[in-house]
């Protein structure tokens, strides 16, 4: 039944947003590629809340248009519409439309709206240098959501973001930007991130930072995981066990091999498994029913 419906449907939509006579979607897709400005337009006001069975063909046909729908978009950013603002926003990202930075970022900083995480998202597929700046102020927010998509954009902006999170990662006091921040740097891996990560070794962070440290493959950083080998913390245990694995050699194996008799199981297990990796030898570990058993291997 839908299906028989969805033309005519179509077709009182698209001519409710004229004076004229109605014409059907067809009809304004033809004048939109023809570079008609008013059926482009015609076109984004079709999307929302009230175009369920528009949204998605409606959505492909803008993105079909290239950086021609970017005009008609761009005043869509700000709409209370959140579907309809949220269709706007994914295609503005997929033209990668650097022009819509501005009142994308508008959006991701607005707390009275849902969903901003999308906002964080989009900046990142734009890939613009421009999207650093409030990406980076929306690693402490509040909403987890919009943390965790802010730390994956910066990182998708690879190093046009390595020198601003160093920057940003000096002077931050909120807990939540901190460990988003050197999550980034982490994933990224520059070895610039060396110093700034290394300060805040010591932090509430630590966990993240050690995980961070060994992830920049970095010489410098054995010192440093060496020394948080007996920290109180099982969780920073474990990540430096972990980070040494491929960084390590036979000069830290004694410090490591203290583990193997670690209170938890998994720094036990991965205390093992690095050593072998280090060494080249078979280790055996207590495992949780007290028996001493080889680490299996996740490289293969």
């Amino acid at each position: 039944m839908v299906r028989l419906l969805l033309p005519f449907l179509l077709f009182l939509l698209v001519g409710c947003q004229q004076t004229s006579e109605p014409i059907s979607l067809d009809e304004l897709a033809a004048s939109a590629r023809g570079g008609d400005v008013k059926a482009q337009k015609q076109l984004v006001d079709l999307l929302g809340e009230d175009g369920e069975l528009t949204n998605d063909r409606v959505y492909a046909l803008l993105l079909e248009l290239g950086d021609e729908a970017i005009p008609a978009l761009l005043p869509a950013v700000k709409t209370d519409d959140r579907i309809k603002r949220e269709y706007v926003i994914a295609a503005l990202s997929n033209l990668k439309a650097d022009s819509a930075i501005p009142a994308i970022a508008a959006v991701l900083a607005d707390h009275k709206l849902g969903r901003r995480y999308i906002a964080a998202w989009a900046l990142g597929e734009i890939g613009d240098h421009s999207a650093v700046s409030p990406l980076l102020n929306a690693l402490g927010d509040q909403d987890e959501e919009v943390r965790k998509f802010a730390t994956r954009s910066l990182i998708k902006l690879n190093q046009l973001a390595v020198e601003p999170l160093i920057d940003f990662l000096r002077q931050a006091q909120n807990p939540l930007a901190v460990a988003s921040a050197v999550r980034a740097l982490g994933d990224i891996a520059d070895p610039q991130a060396f110093e700034v990560l290394l300060q805040h070794l010591d932090g509430p962070s630590r966990a993240d930072v050690v995980t961070a440290l060994g992830k920049l493959k970095d010489p410098r950083t054995v010192t440093a995981l060496v020394s948080v080998l007996q920290d109180p913390d099982w969780q920073v245990r474990m990540n430096a066990a972990t980070a040494l694995g491929p960084i390590g050699s036979e000069k830290q194996a004694t410090a490591l091999e203290a583990l193997l008799e670690d209170d938890v199981n998994v720094v036990r297990e991965w205390a093992a498994r690095s050593l072998e990796t280090m060494t080249g030898r078979r280790y055996t570990y207590r495992n949780e029913a007290g028996e001493y058993v080889q680490p299996y291997s996740i490289y293969h």
